[in-house]
Protein backbone atom coordinates (compact mmCIF):
# COMPACT_ATOMS: atom_id res chain seq x y z
CA UNK A 1 0.00 0.00 0.00
CA UNK A 2 2.85 2.16 0.04
CA UNK A 3 2.47 3.02 -3.64
CA UNK A 4 -1.10 4.30 -3.47
CA UNK A 5 -0.28 6.43 -0.51
CA UNK A 6 2.55 7.98 -2.42
CA UNK A 7 0.30 8.66 -5.41
CA UNK A 8 -2.42 10.05 -3.22
CA UNK A 9 -0.02 12.55 -1.78
CA UNK A 10 1.19 13.61 -5.21
CA UNK A 11 -2.26 13.98 -6.73
CA UNK A 12 -3.73 15.80 -3.84
CA UNK A 13 -4.17 19.52 -4.46
CA UNK A 14 -2.70 22.06 -2.21
CA UNK A 15 -5.04 24.07 -0.08
CA UNK A 16 -6.30 27.42 -1.48
CA UNK A 17 -4.39 30.47 -0.44
CA UNK A 18 -6.12 32.54 2.21
CA UNK A 19 -6.43 35.67 -0.05
CA UNK A 20 -8.50 36.18 -3.20
CA UNK A 21 -6.43 36.86 -6.30
CA UNK A 22 -7.86 39.59 -8.58
CA UNK A 23 -8.18 38.83 -12.27
CA UNK A 24 -5.42 40.17 -14.47
CA UNK A 25 -6.06 43.74 -15.74
CA UNK A 26 -6.39 44.61 -19.43
CA UNK A 27 -3.54 46.50 -20.91
CA UNK A 28 -4.08 50.23 -21.62
CA UNK A 29 -3.19 49.44 -25.24
CA UNK A 30 -6.65 47.86 -25.75
CA UNK A 31 -8.41 51.03 -24.58
CA UNK A 32 -6.28 53.18 -26.89
CA UNK A 33 -6.97 50.80 -29.78
CA UNK A 34 -10.74 50.95 -29.13
CA UNK A 35 -10.70 54.78 -29.06
CA UNK A 36 -8.69 54.90 -32.28
CA UNK A 37 -11.14 52.52 -34.00
CA UNK A 38 -14.07 54.71 -32.96
CA UNK A 39 -12.27 57.83 -34.23
CA UNK A 40 -11.52 56.15 -37.58
CA UNK A 41 -15.18 55.17 -37.96
CA UNK A 42 -16.32 58.74 -37.20
CA UNK A 43 -13.81 60.20 -39.67
CA UNK A 44 -14.96 57.79 -42.38
CA UNK A 45 -18.62 58.69 -41.86
CA UNK A 46 -17.97 62.45 -41.85
CA UNK A 47 -15.66 62.19 -44.85
CA UNK A 48 -18.22 60.21 -46.82
CA UNK A 49 -20.93 62.77 -46.05
CA UNK A 50 -18.73 65.70 -47.08
CA UNK A 51 -17.66 64.06 -50.32
CA UNK A 52 -21.21 63.16 -51.33
CA UNK A 53 -22.44 66.67 -50.52
CA UNK A 54 -19.65 68.19 -52.60
CA UNK A 55 -20.63 65.96 -55.52
CA UNK A 56 -24.28 66.96 -55.14
CA UNK A 57 -23.32 70.66 -55.10
CA UNK A 58 -21.28 70.26 -58.28
CA UNK A 59 -24.21 68.56 -59.96
CA UNK A 60 -26.54 71.32 -58.79
CA UNK A 61 -24.21 74.04 -60.12
CA UNK A 62 -23.90 72.21 -63.41
CA UNK A 63 -27.67 72.50 -63.93
CA UNK A 64 -27.82 76.07 -62.62
CA UNK A 65 -28.58 78.75 -65.20
CA UNK A 66 -25.62 80.81 -66.31
CA UNK A 67 -25.19 84.41 -65.24
CA UNK A 68 -26.49 85.64 -68.60
CA UNK A 69 -29.57 83.45 -68.25
CA UNK A 70 -30.15 84.80 -64.75
CA UNK A 71 -29.84 88.38 -66.00
CA UNK A 72 -32.21 87.64 -68.86
CA UNK A 73 -34.79 86.31 -66.42
CA UNK A 74 -34.35 89.35 -64.17
CA UNK A 75 -34.86 91.82 -67.02
CA UNK A 76 -37.74 89.85 -68.51
CA UNK A 77 -39.44 90.21 -65.12
CA UNK A 78 -38.80 93.97 -65.22
CA UNK A 79 -40.29 94.22 -68.73
CA UNK A 80 -43.26 92.09 -67.66
CA UNK A 81 -43.76 94.38 -64.66
CA UNK A 82 -44.02 97.39 -67.00
CA UNK A 83 -46.59 95.54 -69.10
CA UNK A 84 -48.60 94.50 -66.03
CA UNK A 85 -48.67 98.02 -64.59
CA UNK A 86 -49.79 99.37 -67.97
CA UNK A 87 -52.55 96.75 -68.22
CA UNK A 88 -53.76 97.68 -64.73
CA UNK A 89 -53.89 101.37 -65.70
CA UNK A 90 -51.12 102.41 -63.28
CA UNK A 91 -48.75 103.42 -66.09
CA UNK A 92 -49.39 105.53 -69.17
CA UNK A 93 -47.98 104.41 -72.52
CA UNK A 94 -45.48 107.27 -72.69
CA UNK A 95 -44.14 106.57 -69.19
CA UNK A 96 -44.06 102.87 -70.00
CA UNK A 97 -41.96 103.49 -73.11
CA UNK A 98 -39.64 105.70 -71.09
CA UNK A 99 -39.20 102.99 -68.42
CA UNK A 100 -38.72 100.35 -71.11
CA UNK A 101 -35.88 102.39 -72.62
CA UNK A 102 -34.23 102.60 -69.21
CA UNK A 103 -34.64 98.88 -68.59
CA UNK A 104 -33.05 98.02 -71.94
CA UNK A 105 -30.10 100.35 -71.33
CA UNK A 106 -29.54 98.81 -67.88
CA UNK A 107 -29.76 95.37 -69.47
CA UNK A 108 -26.91 96.23 -71.84
CA UNK A 109 -24.86 97.70 -68.99
CA UNK A 110 -25.30 94.60 -66.82
CA UNK A 111 -24.59 92.08 -69.60
CA UNK A 112 -21.68 93.83 -71.33
CA UNK A 113 -20.23 95.92 -68.52
CA UNK A 114 -20.36 99.06 -70.69
CA UNK A 115 -22.34 101.94 -69.26
CA UNK A 116 -24.70 102.85 -72.09
CA UNK A 117 -27.26 104.61 -69.92
CA UNK A 118 -26.19 107.98 -71.29
CA UNK A 119 -24.69 107.02 -74.66
CA UNK A 120 -26.32 108.18 -77.84
CA UNK A 121 -28.12 105.90 -80.26
CA UNK A 122 -25.28 105.91 -82.80
CA UNK A 123 -22.95 104.30 -80.25
CA UNK A 124 -25.46 101.53 -79.56
CA UNK A 125 -25.97 100.89 -83.27
CA UNK A 126 -22.23 100.91 -84.00
CA UNK A 127 -21.48 97.94 -81.73
CA UNK A 128 -22.58 94.62 -83.23
CA UNK A 129 -23.49 93.20 -79.86
CA UNK A 130 -25.75 96.09 -78.85
CA UNK A 131 -27.24 96.72 -82.29
CA UNK A 132 -30.56 94.93 -81.53
CA UNK A 133 -31.03 96.98 -78.36
CA UNK A 134 -30.09 100.14 -80.29
CA UNK A 135 -32.70 99.41 -82.95
CA UNK A 136 -35.34 98.83 -80.27
CA UNK A 137 -34.44 102.07 -78.47
CA UNK A 138 -34.57 103.93 -81.80
CA UNK A 139 -38.13 102.66 -82.26
CA UNK A 140 -38.96 103.70 -78.70
CA UNK A 141 -37.76 107.30 -79.17
CA UNK A 142 -40.92 108.47 -80.90
CA UNK A 143 -43.40 107.16 -78.29
CA UNK A 144 -40.95 108.00 -75.53
CA UNK A 145 -40.67 111.71 -76.32
CA UNK A 146 -43.80 112.52 -78.32
CA UNK A 147 -46.76 114.07 -76.51
CA UNK A 148 -49.03 111.48 -78.10
CA UNK A 149 -48.21 108.41 -80.09
CA UNK A 150 -50.14 105.66 -81.77
CA UNK A 151 -47.44 103.11 -80.84
CA UNK A 152 -48.86 100.43 -78.54
CA UNK A 153 -46.82 99.65 -75.44
CA UNK A 154 -47.70 95.95 -75.78
CA UNK A 155 -45.87 95.80 -79.12
CA UNK A 156 -42.84 97.53 -77.63
CA UNK A 157 -42.85 95.12 -74.67
CA UNK A 158 -43.09 92.15 -77.05
CA UNK A 159 -40.09 93.41 -79.03
CA UNK A 160 -38.12 94.05 -75.83
CA UNK A 161 -38.79 90.47 -74.72
CA UNK A 162 -37.59 89.19 -78.09
CA UNK A 163 -34.38 91.22 -77.86
CA UNK A 164 -33.68 89.98 -74.32
CA UNK A 165 -34.37 86.34 -75.22
CA UNK A 166 -32.17 86.52 -78.33
CA UNK A 167 -29.27 88.07 -76.40
CA UNK A 168 -26.20 85.84 -76.16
Amino acid sequence: MAVPELLAGVLRAEPAPPEIITPPQYSIAWVILAVLCILVIIVLIVGTLKITRAIEKRIAYRHRPSDVETLKAEFLRAVNDIADRHDEGELEARDGHHELTGVMRRFVRRTTGHDVTSQDLATLLADQRTRAVGELIADLYEPDFAKSSDRDLRDSVRRAREVIRAWS
